[in-house]
């Protein structure tokens, strides 16, 4: 045990070291010692009265004992374990939180899967992972959505895009069942290849488009949701909004018939308005200006990507809506609050589910 003299003179000391260190090096104990106080490490035990159960939400939670030196709690209401991972999305992840915490900064930041890889030190792979694990989980947080008040609608087009399909069983190292033919010859109407993101061979707007309804409230809350091919149907309308529109919703949407006619079957007030037309774009309080906008962000979102693989294109929508509702944020603001939202997921993606999906993410007859 120290003295307080000898305490004393260590702590001038130390102080005189750090007075002496390069600016880097200061500033990099500066930001551990900050990361020190934000958080305990998970190895340390988190008081239970503080914790609920991820599986059963009850509040009835007690210590159960360490596993590798980390903590674990057991729930009197459900009578199921878990740790302080379980249901976030660092569950049954073998790196560390602090990784975790660069990478999402890197995805706050939009950065290249290559490059994020390279400053978290894990593999392409697993980068190409991480961010469709968060993706799903940013998705899965909307299911229970619902728009309020007026709500713009209005749908945009995706080109189709099947990259990814053909070797996803090499790329998890599984031997196929069979042989089976390429995604773009089964899913594709008309079965041929694109070429490394070339245009389509059809003008206008065809079935090789992929048709997302799009829909933003005047609280700026999103959805958006790939429902089908080619022009709008009322049946895309349905999939996409279905239950996630409230009892007080009017509805502002363009001149399409498709918007009328779903508006009609589901007893919605509605507001259409001539886009493209000047002055007839807005009436009154109501006009298309946020939808629009929010068109306009999920085309700048992809074009850095060079085209997305359509079985994920739910979850760049995702990413797009998340975006859009935390407008004006800095990184590490950004960073913030993708930790507060991938601490309690519930259950969170894994690899196979991932790599599996099936190459339209809606109904084939759509």
């Amino acid at each position: 045990m120290l003295s307080n003299n000898q305490e004393s003179i260590s702590l001038e000391a130390l102080v005189e070291i750090l007075r002496n260190l390069p600016e880097q090096d200061l500033q990099r104990i500066i930001a551990l010692v900050e990361h020190s106080t934000e958080s305990p490490d998970e190895g340390l035990p988190i008081p239970s009265e503080t914790l609920c159960c991820p599986h059963c939400s009850g509040n009835h939670v007690h210590h159960n004992g360490f596993v590798r030196g980390k903590q674990r709690y057991v729930c009197k209401e459900c009578g199921r374990t878990f740790g302080q991972t379980t249901g976030s999305v660092r569950y049954k992840s073998k790196h560390s939180k602090e990784t975790w915490e660069i990478y999402l900064e890197a995805f706050a930041l939009r950065l290249p899967l290559r490059e994020a890889s390279r400053k978290c030190g894990i593999s392409l792979s697993t980068a190409f992972f991480w961010r469709h694990k968060i993706l799903d989980a940013i998705s899965n947080g909307k299911n229970e959505l619902l728009l309020c008040g007026q709500v713009q609608e209005d749908e945009t087009y995706i080109q189709d895009n099947f990259k990814g399909n053909c070797n996803a069983e090499n790329n998890l190292a599984t031997r196929r069942k069979q042989e089976r033919s390429p995604a773009y010859k089964t899913h594709r109407v008309t079965g041929h290849r694109h070429k490394r993101g070339k245009s389509t061979h059809t003008r206008g707007l065809s079935k090789q488009k992929i048709c997302v309804p799009c829909a933003i409230d005047e609280k700026g809350r999103t959805l958006a949701k790939a429902s089908g091919r080619g022009m709008v149907q009322p049946r895309h309308l349905s999939y996409a909004l279905s239950s996630r529109l409230g009892d007080d919703v009017v509805m502002v949407t363009d001149k399409s018939r498709a918007s009328q006619k779903f508006c009609d079957l589901n007893s919605l007030p509605v507001v259409q308005l001539k886009a493209g037309i000047k002055g007839c774009e807005v009436r009154g309080r109501y006009n298309l200006q946020k939808i629009n906008n929010l068109h306009s962000r999920l085309k700048g979102l992809l074009a850095a990507f060079r085209g997305v693989s359509t079985k994920y294109l739910d979850n760049y929508l995702a990413w797009n809506g998340f975006e859009a509702e935390n407008p004006g944020l800095n990184r590490f603001d950004l960073k913030k609050i993708l930790l507060d939202k991938m601490q309690a997921i519930g259950s969170c993606s894994t690899y196979l589910e991932i790599f599996h999906k099936p190459p339209l993410p809606f109904p084939a007859a759509g």
